[in-house]
């Protein structure tokens, strides 16, 4: 007890005093009667309630007496344990309490200190707010709301008792139910999958063993045997020895996320139709390989696999077909080869195999890629069946061999796709390395495909004429014949860029040009006497052929131009029968009853069909110059040559031989029924004023004696060619 004064109290002597302190103060007797207060306690926001202006007087125990009649059970303690101070030998007493009004609603602390004045006993009360218990109940609220609505599930170990405890969401993970089974470390173990249990105890260990938190990721099985992933974490608390004594952590149940996780990753890095790897994935793991490559100093081998005609595959049936189709090829890829092998597809009928670390030498590198490659194509080959459909399908497959110094991994896609082109050039189904060489070649491609795309602004393609000649009536037409102009190279021939215009679709822009200043020379020459008779024939693909709008561009151009009838002939080889027979048929005959020619050029060179002469609306039959040729020394190519004039006559067709270079091929076709030619021996392919100049000249010198004839025309061919 402190004896602070020897005289009386007075409560003016005191007030003075405590008005100094900010906490609220008041000195009782031993009765509970409050003899003096300060300021602060007449203004404190919990005494509001008492309506009470002078304290002085007040029995303090009565009033927390009736608080705690009230209900008020922090007031209760209050009340007892000053009067249990007051009684007995206590100098000194805390006691904290929460005060709930409507100003107020927080906690504070009562200390009461026993002092005796002028030997007397009294007690000094003091209030003072607790701040940090609100704040640390607060956080401990928002905590439990923050954890229910995130459903985590909180617990706490104790590694001395080994008691467990978990709130209701560990019970709800886990799938079990706390009134049939308590939490404990066994229940833990024996929930977690057992292939992941190995992982999930050596980190918990270590944790312990390290006091670094615990941080883990497994698998469990619930009660109701449903598998779940697990995200769990804790916090490990030590003694004073460093020594782990608790863990108190959280599981947070992942299983959704971690299936978006795999599905992103699904469709990040894998083929959503056959489930193989995708273009991605394989750079990936090409990029991968390639570090070992250096450090091995091994080679490893990238194949190109394109299917061959597939696209008739989704031309004959249902896209759903073709799709099964490349499933059932995805699997028996992935099948054929090793485990450390990636199989993957591009897109389309396109898929790559990549091959790792293959051998050190360089030959047996080769050897062991060509020998994988050969069993590829040996399993597409195999007959396969969708829908009761059986499909015998081919591949052709590039090839690229590299090592620790390649470094780009789109050059080495691309190596290989050069290598499967080339294959797919050479006839298909086969299988070709990468050679610098086609490099080269694409190069030029391109190169050639820019300087076509200008040469079609710049407008640097002219038409030249080649005369057509009848024994009976001398010229009696011209083939169009493409030239190309360029600003570097001078003239080039359509057998060098004809090609490329048909692969890249530039052959659309060209061949309206060609056909828009064909039917335009029709026009002039019609109102020519001596033209007026002309037929022109202009060469046509199928790419142009098979194209939209190909008949309606062409009606146009008869009706603009006035073409009569018999004057345009379209000329066209037997690989457009291989794209689509009976789409051509259509506009063949559409064209036909319009009244455009056709004729079939290089006649006997392809694919020919008795079938198809007998569909198609053709009027003539070109004997190719391949046969007139050698046609004085082989008596296979007369027979052959006869043979079409036979059939041409049986067919009611026209026919003319190309590539007449001499007065005795002409003669010999003329033996065999042939009269109408074209080749180096009449007249060479010139501009169109030269074409009429000739044409004007050699029919005025026509005469009906063959042999003066013939002369006439070996002069006209010797003046040509001086």
């Amino acid at each position: 007890m402190n004896q602070i004064c020897h005289k009386r109290l007075e409560a003016s002597q005191y007030t003075e005093v405590i008005d100094l302190l900010s906490n609220p103060i008041a000195i009782i007797d031993s009765a509970g009667v409050i003899q003096v207060v300060n300021n602060s306690w007449k203004d404190f926001v919990c005494f509001k309630r008492f309506n009470i202006n002078d304290w002085v007087g007040i029995d303090y125990l009565k009033l927390h007496q009736q608080e705690a009649i009230d209900g008020n059970s922090d007031e209760t303690s209050i009340t007892r344990t000053l009067e249990v101070m007051l009684n007995q030998e206590l100098d000194f007493v805390k006691i904290e309490y929460r005060c709930e009004e409507k100003d107020c609603n927080h906690f504070f602390q009562l200390s009461a200190n026993k002092i005796q004045i002028d030997s007397a006993n009294y007690v000094m009360l003091s209030h003072e707010e607790v701040l940090a218990k609100e704040e640390l109940i607060k956080s401990q609220q928002r905590l439990s709301i923050a954890a229910d609505a995130a459903q985590i599930g909180i617990w706490d170990y104790d590694l001395k008792t080994q008691s467990l405890h978990w709130d209701n969401w560990m019970y709800k993970i886990y799938g079990i139910c706390p009134n049939e089974t308590q939490a404990a470390y066994k229940i833990w173990e024996k929930s977690v999958h057992p292939e992941d249990l190995a992982q999930a105890v050596n980190d918990f260990n270590k944790a312990v063993s390290t006091g670094e938190n615990f941080d883990s990721e497994f698998r469990i099985i619930r009660g109701d045997g449903e598998i779940r992933n697990i995200q769990a974490s804790a916090k490990v608390i030590t003694d004073n020895q460093n020594i782990a004594i608790r863990l108190v952590g959280s599981n947070i149940d992942i299983t959704q996320s971690k299936m978006s996780e795999n599905k992103i990753y699904e469709l990040a890095y894998f083929d959503h139709l056959t489930k193989l790897p995708n273009r991605r994935l394989l750079k990936d793991r090409l990029s991968q390989s390639l570090v070992l490559n250096r450090k091995l100093k091994s080679f490893a081998c990238l194949l190109f696999v394109d299917i061959d005609y597939f696209k008739a595959v989704n031309d004959l049936n249902d896209h759903n077909v073709g799709d099964h189709v490349l499933i059932a090829l995805a699997n028996r890829i992935s099948l054929s080869l090793d485990p450390e092998a990636t199989a993957c597809r591009l897109g389309g009928d396109k898929f790559m195999v990549f091959l790792p670390h293959i051998s050190n030498d360089k030959i047996q590198a080769m050897q062991q890629g060509k020998s994988i490659a050969r069993k590829l194509m040996q399993k597409i080959q195999q007959p396969l069946a969708v829908n009761e459909v059986t499909f015998k399908l081919t591949a052709s497959i590039g090839m690229t061999l590299f090592n620790e110094q390649a470094v780009c991994i789109e050059d080495l896609i691309k190596q290989a796709e050069l290598a499967m082109y080339k294959v797919k050039e050479s006839g298909r189904n086969n299988i070709s390395f990468y050679d610098p060489q086609m490099q080269i070649e694409i190069l030029q491609r391109k190169q050639m495909e820019s300087d076509l795309e200008h040469a079609i602004i710049n407008d640097e393609f002219s038409l030249f004429y080649q005369a057509q000649v009848s024994n009976n009536n001398g010229v009696i037409g011209a083939e169009a014949l493409l030239r190309w102009f360029h600003p570097k190279q001078g003239i080039i021939y359509p057998d060098n860029f004809i090609p490329q215009l048909e692969e890249t679709g530039l052959i659309i822009p060209v061949g309206e040009k060609i056909l828009h200043d064909g039917c335009q020379k029709l026009q002039l020459w019609a109102n020519i006497p001596e033209f007026s008779q002309l037929t022109l024939s202009i060469n046509v693909s199928a790419v142009q052929l098979l194209h939209e709008g190909f008949s309606d561009y062409i009606k146009q151009l008869v009706a603009r131009f006035e073409i009569k009838p018999g004057r345009l002939k379209l000329e066209i080889t037997e690989s457009i029968f291989i794209e689509n027979i009976d789409a051509t048929i259509a506009v063949m005959n559409e064209l036909a009853n319009y009244g455009v020619l056709f004729s079939l050029d290089d006649f006997g060179t392809g694919f020919s069909s008795l079938c198809y002469l007998k569909s198609l609306p053709l009027a003539q039959l070109k004997i190719d110059k391949s046969f007139v040729k050698d046609l004085l020394e082989d008596e296979s190519d007369i027979a052959i040559s006869k043979t079409i004039v036979n059939l041409a006559n049986s067919l009611k067709f026209n026919v003319i031989a190309e590539g007449v270079e001499s007065a005795e091929q002409q003669a010999l076709l003329q033996q065999i029924g042939c009269n109408n030619y074209q080749g180096y021996y009449f007249h060479r392919p010139a501009e169109a004023h030269e074409f009429e100049a000739f044409t004007l000249d050699y029919n005025s010198h026509k005469v009906s004696d063959q042999s003066q004839e013939d002369g006439l025309g070996l002069a006209h061919h010797s003046k040509l060619t001086a």
